[in-house]
C-alpha cells in the first residue's frame, strides 16, 4: 500500500464500525438532476450496464412518475437482466409508488421531508400528518413486494428524537432501510458519525448515508457514515448533482479501497471509461484538478515530481493510472526540469546530448512562461530539432 501508515494505527482503526458496505448509485436520478442535464433512455442503459460491471449493488434508476418516457426507460433497465437492485424514486404518494410498480422494479425508495422548516414551508403538514403518509406508503409498497428505501429528506437538519421516531414507524410498516439525507450537505464527518451511530443503535434500522457536496464534504461524509456502520451510501458518478453535487462513485469506492485497505468487489479497471462517458452524456465537464477521475491526477510537469515519477511512480502517485483504465502524461512547460525533457525527447525518438539539453530546457521555459501554457509534443520536437541541428529555434527569437 502506497498511503499514510497512520490510516492503519491500532488508535485510528479502533473507531471503525465497518458493516457489509454497498454502493447505492443515483447517476440516473439526482445525477440527472443536476442543472441542465437531460440522459437519453439509451445513455442511461450504457451507463447501468458500466456501473453493474463495476460491481454497484443498487442502481436508483430513475423517478418512473415524472414522465412516461422516464417509466419506459427505468422498465427497459430492468429488462437488462444486471446483477444489480435497480431502484425506483418516488414521492410518498401512491400514484408514483404505482408508476414504479409497473417498472417491475424490486426495489423504491419512497421519500418525505421531516425537518420542520420543510413541514412548515414546503409541506405544510404536521409530524404527525408525515408519520401517518409515511407509514401507510411504506405499507403499501410493502404490500407489493418491494425492498424499500424510507428516505427523511433534510434528516440532518431534523430533530433527532423525531427522525428516530421516523425511523422506527417506517421498520415497523415494512420499511428496510433509511436514508438519511444530508441534502444540503451540512454534515461534517464527526456530526455524521454521531447521526449514524444512533440511528442504528436506537433504532435497530439499517441506514443509508445520501450526503451532498456544498461544503466539499459529501466523500468525507459518506466514508464517516461506513466507519460508523452504514450499510449504503448514494453516489453518483463525477459527483453529479443538485447545486455542488453529491458523493462521487469514483471518490467513495477508490478511499475504501486505498485508503482503509478494504476488500471490495468492486472492479475499478471501469472507472474511468464510465466517467468519461459520463461526462459526454451529461455535458458536464470535469475538472481537470477533479480527484480520481481528473485530467491533472497523473499529468506531471514539475521537474521534482517528473524525476521522481520517472524513477519510481509511487513517489508522487498513490496508485497506478492503469488500475482505473487511465494513463500517466508528462507535461512539457516552465516547471519542467532536464529529466523530463530528455524522457520526453526519448519517446519521440529524439536523443539529445547535455549541452544540448540545456539549451532546449531554457527555450522551452522562455517559450512556456511567454504563452502562459505548455508545450505540445511537436512543439518540443521542433525546438529541439532547431537547436540539434545547429539552428536558431523560432521560439527562441520571440
Amino acid at each position: 500500500m502506497f498511503v499514510s501508515p497512520y490510516n492503519f494505527k491500532k488508535e485510528v482503526m479502533k473507531e471503525f464500525h465497518f458493516g457489509d458496505i454497498k454502493i447505492n448509485d443515483t447517476t440516473l436520478r439526482d445525477g440527472e438532476q443536476t442543472p441542465g442535464v437531460v440522459f437519453s433512455e439509451e445513455e442511461k442503459i450504457h451507463i447501468a450496464r458500466l456501473l453493474d460491471e463495476i460491481g454497484v449493488q443498487q442502481i436508483e434508476a430513475g423517478t418512473p412518475a415524472m414522465s412516461p418516457s422516464e417509466e419506459k426507460t427505468v422498465k427497459s433497465i430492468v429488462k437488462e437482466g444486471l446483477n444489480a437492485s435497480i431502484m425506483g424514486w418516488s414521492r410518498a404518494v401512491k400514484d408514483d409508488i404505482d408508476a414504479v410498480l409497473r417498472t417491475d422494479a424490486d426495489s423504491i425508495a419512497i421519500s418525505i421531508a421531516t425537518s420542520d422548516i420543510h413541514l412548515k414551508y414546503k409541506l405544510r403538514m404536521t409530524r404527525e400528518e408525515v408519520l401517518e403518509k409515511a407509514v401507510t406508503m411504506t405499507e403499501y409498497a410493502k404490500s407489493h413486494g418491494f425492498y424499500i428505501s424510507l428516505n427523511s429528506e433534510d434528516a440532518t437538519r431534523t430533530d433527532l428524537s423525531f427522525l428516530e421516531e421516523f425511523a422506527r414507524v417506517g421498520k415497523d410498516a415494512g420499511a428496510d432501510r433509511i436514508r438519511i439525507c444530508d441534502t444540503l450537505g451540512v454534515l461534517i464527518p464527526a456530526s455524521c458519525r454521531y447521526i449514524t451511530k444512533r440511528i442504528i443503535k436506537d433504532t435497530k434500522m439499517p441506514v443509508e448515508i445520501h450526503t451532498h457536496n456544498d461544503y466539499g464534504l459529501a466523500v468525507a461524509n459518506a466514508l464517516a457514515a461506513f466507519e460508523s456502520g452504514a450499510e449504503y451510501a448514494s453516489t453518483t458518478v463525477n459527483g453529479l448533482g443538485e447545486r455542488a453535487g453529491n458523493s462521487s462513485l469514483e471518490g467513495v469506492i477508490m478511499a475504501l479501497l486505498k485508503l482503509y485497505n478494504l476488500d471490495q468487489p468492486f472492479k475499478i479497471s471501469k472507472i474511468y471509461e464510465l466517467s468519461r462517458y459520463v461526462e459526454k452524456a451529461s455535458g458536464i465537464p470535469i475538472p481537470p484538478g477533479r480527484s480520481i477521475v481528473g485530467a491533472h491526477m497523473f499529468t506531471h510537469e514539475s521537474g521534482i515530481h517528473v524525476d521522481g515519477v520517472l524513477k519510481y511512480p509511487f513517489t508522487y502517485e498513490s496508485f497506478m493510472p492503469d488500475e482505473i483504465g487511465a494513463s500517466r502524461r508528462i507535461v512539457i512547460g516552465k516547471h519542467s526540469g532536464k529529466h523530463a525533457i530528455w524522457d520526453k525527447l526519448k519517446e519521440l525518438g529524439i536523443e539529445a546530448d547535455k549541452e544540448h539539453l540545456i539549451e532546449i530546457l531554457k527555450v522551452v521555459k522562455k517559450s512556456s512562461e511567454r504563452r502562459k501554457s505548455a508545450l505540445t509534443d511537436n512543439e518540443l520536437k521542433a525546438i529541439a530539432m532547431d537547436i540539434i541541428e545547429g539552428r536558431t529555434p523560432a521560439e527562441a527569437s520571440k
